[in-house]
């Protein structure tokens, strides 16, 4: 079985689905299963841009 192709995402979407999961009432597990992702890879993209803002 094959591994599946990265798909690049915008920066955008990225933020834009680390926004949603931040709402109050909403769990990354829901967003990523609208936006057909894996909550893993929501936090991964929360992690980063926290990490980018501290270097800030």
């Amino acid at each position: 079985m094959g591994r599946k192709r990265n798909q690049a995402y915008t920066e955008e979407f990225r933020r834009e689905a680390v926004k949603r999961s931040e709402q109050p009432g909403v769990t990354q597990a829901e967003v990523a299963k609208e936006l057909g992702l894996s909550a893993q890879q929501i936090a991964n993209w929360k992690r980063q841009f926290t990490r980018l803002s501290d270097k800030q």
